[in-house]
């Protein structure tokens, strides 16, 4: 125990911590963090465990390490946006418009396509497991499953039906980019249970070859989470499916 008596911070507690100071503003861009031994009595946290809480966040791009000149917050576009840790810390805080929009821009860039490319070469065993996803969500709105892991499962399915050795290796990077878009656009039972329909058209394009149909229900899908997204940023808070 430290000399307070409280038990020490653990390496975790330290990281989360002074990644909520990055993330939430406490120290900006280019500005410095305290010295260790100031991290180290504001967190009650041994040398060693703020030193490796740095490590971990110089290695997910959020500070930068230098002689002289001491821990250094970096620019966020430099941070690794698609970690799902760093997912979670931003998920955590305010976002931005600028970090919606290029949230759904990188959407609209790798998923339509995709899903054209997946109903040119989906076999029955990855139309299976697009069809089991969507089951999956309508089990979901129903309160019998979580609808996040069940939307998830769908797209990422549909990735994989691509049959694209780059798209595969994007995988936990992909599926880090839709779990934060739809941790932010799936606000209630009401605007998870709408968004089935179009689900079911994109899953039955697929199904039946129709690429310019999969492109476009996969689009219209994207353009509808951006909307939600928006709405419930617009009213500052939102209720969360079970996820």
């Amino acid at each position: 125990m430290g000399r307070s008596g409280r038990l020490r911070a653990s390496h975790n507690t330290v990281v989360d911590t002074i990644a909520g100071w990055v993330v939430g503003g406490r120290y900006s861009s280019g500005a410095s963090l305290p010295i260790e031994s100031a991290i180290c009595a504001e967190l009650n946290a041994s040398r060693t465990v703020v030193r490796e809480a740095l490590k971990t966040l110089v290695a997910k791009g959020m500070v930068r390490i230098a002689p002289r000149t001491g821990t250094q917050v970096r620019p966020p576009d430099e941070w690794s946006l698609l970690d799902p840790t760093v997912v979670r810390w931003r998920l955590q805080r305010t976002l931005t418009p600028d970090f919606i929009v290029d949230l759904v821009e990188m959407r609209l860039l790798i998923e339509p396509p995709a899903a054209a490319l997946a109903a040119h070469k989906a076999t029955a065993s990855d139309i299976a497991a697009i069809r089991e996803g969507y089951e999956r969500m309508e089990e979901a709105v129903e309160g019998r499953d979580s609808y996040i892991e069940a939307d998830l499962m769908f797209h990422r399915a549909i990735l994989k039906a691509a049959h694209n050795q780059f798209l595969t290796q994007l995988d936990p990077v992909i599926g880090a980019m839709l779990r934060l878009s739809f941790e932010l656009s799936v606000t209630s039972a009401e605007t998870a249970r709408a968004s089935l329909p179009n689900h079911a058209k994109l899953l039955h394009a697929i199904a039946s070859g129709n690429a310019g149909l999969a492109q476009r229900h996969t689009e219209k899908i994207i353009s509808e989470a951006q909307a939600d997204i928006e709405r419930s940023l617009t009213k500052g808070k939102r209720q969360k499916v079970r996820a």
